[in-house]
Protein backbone atom coordinates (compact mmCIF):
# COMPACT_ATOMS: atom_id res chain seq x y z
CA UNK A 1 0.00 0.00 0.00
CA UNK A 2 1.35 3.14 -1.11
CA UNK A 3 0.31 6.34 0.33
CA UNK A 4 0.19 9.27 -1.85
CA UNK A 5 1.00 12.55 -0.40
CA UNK A 6 -1.32 15.23 -1.41
CA UNK A 7 0.28 17.74 -3.70
CA UNK A 8 -0.05 21.35 -2.71
CA UNK A 9 -2.21 23.44 -4.98
CA UNK A 10 -0.33 25.03 -7.86
CA UNK A 11 0.79 28.59 -7.27
CA UNK A 12 -1.41 31.12 -9.03
CA UNK A 13 0.30 32.89 -11.93
CA UNK A 14 -2.07 35.87 -11.90
CA UNK A 15 -1.55 38.79 -9.55
CA UNK A 16 -4.22 39.44 -7.03
CA UNK A 17 -6.70 42.18 -7.98
CA UNK A 18 -6.09 45.63 -6.51
CA UNK A 19 -8.23 46.40 -3.56
CA UNK A 20 -11.38 48.36 -4.50
CA UNK A 21 -10.28 51.40 -2.52
CA UNK A 22 -7.14 51.89 -4.58
CA UNK A 23 -9.08 51.70 -7.88
CA UNK A 24 -11.61 54.26 -6.59
CA UNK A 25 -8.82 56.67 -5.62
CA UNK A 26 -7.43 56.55 -9.13
CA UNK A 27 -10.87 57.16 -10.62
CA UNK A 28 -11.52 60.11 -8.29
CA UNK A 29 -8.09 61.52 -9.09
CA UNK A 30 -8.74 61.36 -12.83
CA UNK A 31 -12.16 62.98 -12.41
CA UNK A 32 -10.67 65.74 -10.22
CA UNK A 33 -7.95 66.49 -12.78
CA UNK A 34 -10.56 66.64 -15.58
CA UNK A 35 -12.76 69.02 -13.53
CA UNK A 36 -9.87 71.36 -12.75
CA UNK A 37 -8.88 71.35 -16.43
CA UNK A 38 -12.43 72.15 -17.54
CA UNK A 39 -12.72 75.06 -15.09
CA UNK A 40 -9.35 76.47 -16.19
CA UNK A 41 -10.38 76.19 -19.85
CA UNK A 42 -13.69 78.02 -19.19
CA UNK A 43 -11.93 80.82 -17.30
CA UNK A 44 -9.51 81.39 -20.18
CA UNK A 45 -12.37 81.44 -22.72
CA UNK A 46 -14.44 83.81 -20.60
CA UNK A 47 -11.58 86.30 -20.29
CA UNK A 48 -11.22 86.41 -24.07
CA UNK A 49 -14.96 86.85 -24.70
CA UNK A 50 -15.86 89.40 -22.03
CA UNK A 51 -16.56 92.95 -23.23
CA UNK A 52 -16.14 95.46 -20.41
CA UNK A 53 -18.21 98.65 -20.08
CA UNK A 54 -16.50 101.86 -19.00
CA UNK A 55 -17.51 105.48 -18.92
CA UNK A 56 -15.51 107.82 -21.16
CA UNK A 57 -13.45 109.12 -18.23
CA UNK A 58 -12.69 105.57 -17.02
CA UNK A 59 -11.79 104.42 -20.54
CA UNK A 60 -9.39 107.33 -21.09
CA UNK A 61 -7.80 106.74 -17.69
CA UNK A 62 -7.34 103.00 -18.43
CA UNK A 63 -6.44 103.38 -22.12
CA UNK A 64 -2.79 102.36 -21.67
CA UNK A 65 -3.88 99.21 -19.80
CA UNK A 66 -6.68 98.26 -22.24
CA UNK A 67 -4.64 98.72 -25.42
CA UNK A 68 -6.64 97.61 -28.47
CA UNK A 69 -8.87 95.24 -26.47
CA UNK A 70 -12.59 95.35 -27.32
CA UNK A 71 -14.67 97.31 -24.81
CA UNK A 72 -17.73 99.51 -24.54
CA UNK A 73 -17.56 103.17 -23.57
CA UNK A 74 -20.53 105.28 -22.61
CA UNK A 75 -21.18 109.00 -22.58
CA UNK A 76 -23.15 111.76 -24.27
CA UNK A 77 -22.75 112.91 -27.87
CA UNK A 78 -21.19 116.38 -27.96
CA UNK A 79 -23.56 118.86 -29.68
CA UNK A 80 -22.71 119.67 -33.31
CA UNK A 81 -19.90 117.07 -33.41
CA UNK A 82 -21.62 114.47 -35.64
CA UNK A 83 -20.09 114.23 -39.12
CA UNK A 84 -21.84 111.72 -41.41
CA UNK A 85 -19.70 109.66 -43.78
CA UNK A 86 -20.63 107.10 -46.42
CA UNK A 87 -19.63 104.18 -44.18
CA UNK A 88 -20.65 105.59 -40.77
CA UNK A 89 -20.09 108.69 -38.69
CA UNK A 90 -17.47 110.55 -36.69
CA UNK A 91 -18.49 112.25 -33.45
CA UNK A 92 -17.24 113.22 -30.02
CA UNK A 93 -18.37 111.44 -26.87
CA UNK A 94 -18.06 113.10 -23.48
CA UNK A 95 -18.56 112.19 -19.84
CA UNK A 96 -17.11 113.58 -16.62
CA UNK A 97 -15.33 116.43 -18.40
CA UNK A 98 -13.41 114.05 -20.68
CA UNK A 99 -14.02 113.89 -24.44
CA UNK A 100 -13.10 111.15 -26.92
CA UNK A 101 -13.34 111.20 -30.71
CA UNK A 102 -15.30 108.19 -32.02
CA UNK A 103 -14.87 106.86 -35.55
CA UNK A 104 -17.93 104.65 -36.14
CA UNK A 105 -18.26 102.19 -39.03
CA UNK A 106 -21.80 101.03 -39.77
CA UNK A 107 -25.33 102.30 -39.36
CA UNK A 108 -26.38 104.48 -36.45
CA UNK A 109 -29.54 103.82 -34.41
CA UNK A 110 -32.56 106.01 -35.14
CA UNK A 111 -32.25 107.84 -31.80
CA UNK A 112 -28.62 108.80 -32.47
CA UNK A 113 -28.27 112.60 -32.35
CA UNK A 114 -26.69 115.43 -30.40
CA UNK A 115 -26.74 114.92 -26.60
CA UNK A 116 -27.96 111.32 -26.92
CA UNK A 117 -26.57 108.95 -24.27
CA UNK A 118 -24.55 106.47 -26.36
CA UNK A 119 -22.57 103.31 -25.71
CA UNK A 120 -19.95 102.65 -28.39
CA UNK A 121 -18.45 99.16 -28.74
CA UNK A 122 -15.02 98.87 -30.30
CA UNK A 123 -11.39 99.49 -29.42
CA UNK A 124 -8.76 102.24 -29.29
CA UNK A 125 -7.35 102.85 -32.76
CA UNK A 126 -3.73 102.69 -31.52
CA UNK A 127 -1.89 102.70 -28.19
CA UNK A 128 -1.90 106.21 -26.74
CA UNK A 129 -4.62 107.37 -29.15
CA UNK A 130 -7.66 109.49 -28.25
CA UNK A 131 -9.66 108.02 -31.15
CA UNK A 132 -12.01 105.14 -30.45
CA UNK A 133 -12.92 102.91 -33.43
CA UNK A 134 -16.50 101.74 -33.03
CA UNK A 135 -18.37 98.99 -34.84
CA UNK A 136 -21.58 99.12 -32.81
CA UNK A 137 -23.62 101.92 -31.24
CA UNK A 138 -26.21 101.45 -28.54
CA UNK A 139 -28.54 104.16 -27.29
CA UNK A 140 -29.04 104.12 -23.53
CA UNK A 141 -32.64 104.72 -22.51
CA UNK A 142 -35.41 103.31 -20.39
CA UNK A 143 -38.71 101.91 -21.57
CA UNK A 144 -40.20 105.44 -21.65
CA UNK A 145 -37.43 107.22 -23.56
CA UNK A 146 -37.85 110.91 -24.20
CA UNK A 147 -35.11 112.73 -26.07
CA UNK A 148 -33.60 115.66 -24.16
CA UNK A 149 -34.73 119.06 -25.38
CA UNK A 150 -31.63 120.86 -26.57
CA UNK A 151 -31.37 123.54 -29.23
CA UNK A 152 -28.52 123.34 -31.75
CA UNK A 153 -25.47 125.23 -30.53
CA UNK A 154 -26.42 124.89 -26.86
CA UNK A 155 -25.08 122.58 -24.23
CA UNK A 156 -26.77 119.33 -23.38
CA UNK A 157 -28.99 119.02 -20.31
CA UNK A 158 -27.24 117.92 -17.14
CA UNK A 159 -26.43 114.23 -16.83
CA UNK A 160 -29.34 112.63 -14.90
CA UNK A 161 -26.89 110.26 -13.19
CA UNK A 162 -25.11 113.24 -11.66
CA UNK A 163 -21.75 112.40 -13.23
Amino acid sequence: MTTETPTPPAASTTTPAAPPRKRNRVRYGVVAVLCVGAVAWMVVLMQKNVVFFKTVSQAVHDEAHDGTRTLRIGGGVVPLSIRQRGDGADFDLTQGGVTVHVHHLGDEPELFKDCAPVVAEGHWSAPGSTTFDSTRLLIKHGSDYRAPKAKPGTTCPADPDGR
